[in-house]
């Protein structure tokens, strides 16, 4: 009777550990809206011309249009007899004339008037209705190229390249120069940024109160996701049309598999509570981050060193941190994508996951893939961290299952059906739904783990379907269960470096500066002019590269999260300090500022170890000797 009653009293205390977690997933999308018209793509400096989102779809056909504008759901023209048209947004051939007193060659809609300039450079406005339009001069305003109107302020591109605003104000419009911006076709603006298509046939926008500094590519033909040739653009109705030299009128879109999201998964014990969150971006700054733990740590009393934020990294997705020595379309993320998009998405994941949380059981297993290899070291350097973490929530409430999957390889490759001009979560993207669809998985939550040095093997699909395949058969396998309590803890590991001299790095700049066409001496060009900034501004540039260590010990299973991309060993050094325990190892978590290599990398002098801190703005590699300093604090620290 005695043993009888100690068995079941064991029973009980494996159910009380068991059940006193409460965990809660969620899943919000990250896609891109239509409040951007196009948006830059990470992960690649190459094509140097840029990779975006920005596609098109076919609305109608049109007769061949030297311009167009919009004023309401309308659309006004000039065709190519220089008469005056009007059609709708899905027109179904030529358009209907419209009766005009003189000809005009450009037009803008501004509220409910429209405004054309004659040949002869006169600037009329007149109210549209009805079937024939009588125009009122206001002005000359000379030798214009392209007008357009921005719901507020009308702008026009002078012949001599300059970029000019107009006030109206009763028959008056007082116009002045903003900007110098060379030969612009064709103009449109939906009240934030104007939008503007150059002599060399690529788009470019800029924000309205920044119109001399702030333009940047946003798409031109590539053959792939951006086919077509557009002669002219206006804005209506919140989108970017354009005509084409094909006589059709087509509207903007984001070229995108839809599959970008942010994935948090809450776990909660007693008093505490820890988020992991993971995002398909390619990476993020430090301050971004931060920024999201203040408003958790408020909103939620949820301290910061509790919520763990991984970037999948995949290299299809659009820039969402700066990258000053990139070409100017990758220098900085789009602020309404990053701020209305990224941001809320990542924290309303967090707080949909705390407030979803039910009683559930944790368990933990691995397996090995061979979906990566190392792609920089080769004979007795090779190392690949070839593990797959898995943890299996399971709902007490519904049996409901969620999961976590982890393992350590670079979304860097396409796949011949999606281009690498369309926005795609990669690999770990297609492995999310696989494994959603066929194991009767609720949620899926994919961290990236130490990858810096580790490319798949093959196609991103193929890629992802051996991913999900292991992990499937992972959860059908034994798995061991989860127990104990929650603590979290972030540390910082200073690693002093040492700048180049003021000498060395306008030796280099000179150097670089002999061949501006060439897209890795523009890079070397703009790392040594940010070089000499910070010694013009701050003395010096920076003296140290701290790496960020965030621990979460969920009951017995251990995730340790490093900031930068850091390479394959990293991962096993770290599981070897605790080789009787369940422990995990992320990169990419918190800050992704540079590369984070061993020794062989930076020896070797490769894109790891060194070529990539260029690429970073960073003010030199990182020294020998890093990985035992990073290994040895996180021993000591022993979280």
């Amino acid at each position: 009777m005695k043993n009888y009653l100690s068995f079941l009293a064991l029973l009980l205390i494996i159910n009380s550990c068991q059940s006193s977690y409460k965990v809660g997933s969620s899943v919000v999308s990250i896609e891109p809206t239509g409040e951007t018209v196009s948006l830059a793509l990470a992960g690649f400096a190459v094509p140097y011309e840029g990779r975006f989102t920005l596609g098109w779809e076919e609305q109608g056909t049109t007769d061949f249009l030297l311009n167009f504008t919009a004023v309401g759901e309308q659309f006004y023209g000039v065709n190519a007899q220089g008469e005056l048209v009007v059609f709708d947004r899905q027109p179904v051939g030529k358009a209907k004339i419209v009766g005009s007193n003189l000809p005009v060659k450009l037009l803008a809609g501004h509220g409910n008037s429209l405004y054309g300039i004659t040949e002869e450079g006169d600037l009329y406005v007149t109210q549209p209705a009805g079937e024939k339009i009588e125009w009122n001069k206001l002005s000359s305003v000379g030798d214009v190229k392209s007008f357009t109107s921005s719901g507020e302020k009308l702008y026009m591109a002078t012949a001599q390249g300059d970029l000019c605003e107009g006030l109206t104000g009763g028959n008056e419009i007082t116009w002045k120069v903003v900007a110098n911006v060379g030969m612009i076709q064709s103009m449109a603006s939906d009240g934030r940024r104007l939008y503007a298509l150059g002599e060399d046939s690529v788009l470019y926008q800029c924000e309205l109160p920044y119109p001399q500094e702030s333009w940047v590519r946003i798409g031109y033909n590539n053959g792939e996701s951006y086919p077509i040739d557009i002669r002219r653009i206006a804005y209506s109705g919140d989108k970017l049309y354009a005509s084409a030299f094909d006589n059709k009128l087509y509207t903007n879109k984001h070229n995108s598999e839809g599959n970008l999201s942010a994935r948090a998964i809450s776990f909660k014990k007693g008093d505490k509570v820890a988020v992991i969150v993971g995002v398909d971006v390619c990476g993020f700054d430090y301050s971004f981050i931060q920024s999201i733990k203040d408003e958790i740590y408020r909103k939620r009393g949820i301290p910061h060193e509790a919520v763990l934020i991984n970037a999948s990294h995949s290299h299809f997705t659009p820039v969402t941190q700066s990258w000053i020595t990139w070409e100017k379309q990758n220098q900085h993320p789009d602020t309404l994508y990053l701020n209305n998009v990224v941001r809320p998405g990542i924290i309303r994941s967090i707080e949909e996951s705390i407030d979803n949380a039910v009683k559930s059981d944790l368990f933990f297993s691995r397996d090995t893939t061979t979906i990566g290899r190392n792609r920089s070291l080769r004979g007795e350097n090779v190392v690949y961290d070839n593990l797959v973490d898995v943890v299996q929530i399971l709902s007490k409430k519904d049996n409901e299952k969620s999961l976590l999957f982890l393992t350590g390889c670079h979304p860097v490759v396409a796949d011949p059906q999606v281009n690498r001009f369309i926005a795609s979560a990669n690999f770990p993207g297609h492995a999310r739904s696989i494994i959603e669809s066929t194991a009767g998985i609720h949620h899926s939550v994919f961290l990236q783990g130490c990858a810096g040095d580790i490319n798949p093997n093959t196609t991103f699909r193929a890629t992802g379907e051996q991913l999900a395949e292991k992990v499937i058969s992972v959860l059908n396998g034994p798995m061991s269960p989860i127990e104990g309590d929650i603590s979290f803890h972030l540390d910082t590991i200073s690693i002093p470096v040492t700048p180049w001299s003021r000498e060395q790095i306008e030796e280099y700049l000179k150097n670089a500066e002999v061949n501006p066409a060439d897209g890795i001496a523009r890079r070397d060009a703009r790392w040594a002019k940010l070089m000499l900034a910070h010694y013009e501004e701050n003395g010096t540039p920076p003296t140290d590269m701290p790496v960020y260590v965030q621990t979460l010990n969920i009951g017995d299973w251990k995730l340790v999260g490093l900031s930068r991309e850091v390479t394959t060993e990293f991962a096993i050094a770290i599981r070897d300090l605790w080789p009787d325990q369940k422990v995990s190892v992320a990169a990419y978590t918190n800050d992704i500022p540079s590369y984070l290599a061993t020794d062989p990398h930076i020896k070797a002098k490769d894109y790891e170890g060194y070529g990539s801190f260029f690429w970073y703005g960073q003010p030199n590699h990182y020294p020998l000797g890093t990985f035992d300093t990073v290994i040895n604090h996180i021993r000591e620290n022993n979280r």
